[in-house]
């Protein structure tokens, strides 16, 4: 089983890089927010495991919502995958949600 390359600190911020045109420019976010193309936002922040991890979350408008966000994941090799999201209304109890 793969081990991490050292423990993460509890509530280390993300690392990340920003590159543009091939340059890399570092920051520490607690957050990071993406917007897809097609608008929908999703954001990444550190999770609670003690081996490190990263969680990818959609942001919901609650129980009264029109609609949600729903992630669609596509394998692309084994270390790859294509992150997407499509938006989806609620349907009414009269429509037999």
């Amino acid at each position: 089983m793969p081990t991490p390359d050292t423990a993460p600190e509890q509530g280390a911020p993300l690392h990340v890089e920003i590159v543009r045109d091939g340059v890399p420019t570092p920051f520490d976010a607690e957050e990071v927010r993406v917007t897809l193309p097609n608008g929908i936002v999703f954001r990444l922040y550190p999770g609670q495991d003690p081996a490190g991890s990263v969680v990818a979350d959609l942001p919901c408008g609650g129980p009264d919502a029109d609609g949600f966000a729903a992630f669609v994941l596509r394998p692309g090799a084994s270390n790859l995958f294509l992150i997407n999201a499509e938006r989806h209304g609620r349907r009414t109890a009269q429509e037999g949600g």
